[in-house]
């Protein structure tokens, strides 16, 4: 069977190993890569945050931390365009209708026209925005690392309202949470460990729930928030995996899961892998582990990707792991530099990942 056919060369297989990526039923066909951070000068410890978007016409969109956003043909890696946002890109950019949204460490929330990269406006924050924006009813939602939600007019950048949580006086993460708008609400977590539910038009506080310990430090609510049966699903640094009744903000379950770093859901389920090597599916019906799975070597999961049958887990200084969707069984792995802080995305086609030291890739599984 064939997935993603491509037709270059394929990482090695065969042997016997604990470590699935020296031993692997799944080859990964490499079709190009396309250095994007190449002049943001020599890093030791180099770590590049940037995760592609896929457009209507095909395209990639991705930003880097060498302060571009850009444009690419996915099947030869041809820049279309490249514009400059002049601050890191750290998150993955949001494509809405015409527009495509990049928050900067600079503080600046950008609108480029996604088919051509010309700037339409900018809006300046507080804080460093190194958050996914959410957009919705023609606002843009972003959080800065002062902890300080802004809604935008996503048109035109004007300013219409913003929430600031009070900043916790212990250790947090560095970044920001990410927004979700479900029927005219906005829901957002804070470093403090509080999720909030806030009126999208005018930014009047709905309710608020705390998720976390007492203590409260390290509580971070900054992976996307899940919609699931009517509820959400949210996800705490220190606290863990929550399922919280959306109307009221009332916990319905609870996993303590620590250190998750990054998480997808499909269906009835959510995978995730943590700081800590562990990668597991959860039953988000009943709250409970479906199965679970630590990675070799001490790796740190950096977050995870669907592309049936498989879950691909991202490692911080080595493979792309392949597990079984289905069971969490590893299958195979792939190391093609010096890590990744993010998973890949998938198109009917192709895998694009962007490594540590900001090489983008574009590659096909067989299997």
């Amino acid at each position: 069977m064939l997935l993603f056919a491509t037709g270059c060369a394929a990482a090695p297989a065969g042997g016997t190993s604990d470590n699935p990526a020296d031993e692997s039923d799944v080859r990964v066909d490499v079709s190009w890569r396309l250095d994007l951070a190449s002049d943001r000068g020599w890093e030791i410890d180099p770590r590049e945050m940037g995760t592609p978007v896929l457009t209507p016409a095909g395209d990639l969109l991705v930003g880097a931390s060498n302060g571009w956003v850009y444009r690419i043909t996915p099947h030869s890696g041809d820049i279309r365009w490249a514009s400059p946002v002049d601050g890191a890109v750290d998150a993955q950019v949001r494509l809405k209708g015409q527009s495509v949204y990049a928050g900067t460490d600079e503080g600046e929330l950008v609108a480029l026209d996604w088919r051509d990269g010309e700037e339409q406006w900018r809006y300046q924050t507080r804080g460093s925005v190194e958050t996914r924006p959410a957009i919705a009813d023609g606002r843009a939602f972003v959080t800065d690392s002062e902890d300080r939600l802004y809604a935008v007019d996503a048109t035109t950048g004007d300013s219409l309202w913003d929430f600031q949580s009070e900043a916790p006086d212990f250790f947090t993460i560095k970044g920001g949470g990410q927004s979700l708008v479900i029927d005219d609400v906005v829901y957002t977590g804070f470093a403090d460990g509080n999720l909030v539910a806030l009126y999208a038009d005018t930014g009047d506080e709905v309710w608020t729930t705390h998720l976390g310990d007492e203590t409260g430090e390290f509580g971070d609510i900054d992976l996307p928030l899940y919609e699931y049966d009517d509820n959400l699903i949210a996800i705490s640094h220190a606290g863990g995996i929550y399922s919280v009744e959306r109307q009221t903000g009332a916990l319905l379950w609870h996993l303590d899961e620590s250190d998750v770093t990054g998480a997808q859901k499909a269906g009835d389920f959510l995978f995730a892998s943590t700081a800590h090597g562990d990668v597991f599916a959860v039953n988000l019906r009943e709250g409970e582990i479906e199965w679970d799975f630590q990675l070799p070597d001490d790796q740190a999961g950096m977050g995870v990707a669907i592309a049936a049958p498989f879950l691909a887990v991202a490692t911080s200084r080595g493979p792309l792991y392949w597990l079984e969707l289905e069971t969490g069984q590893p299958v195979g792995g792939w190391v093609p530099s010096s890590g990744f802080q993010s998973a890949p995305v998938f198109d009917d086609r192709h895998g694009y990942v962007m490594s540590n030291r900001g090489y983008l890739y574009a590659f096909g599984l067989a299997f």
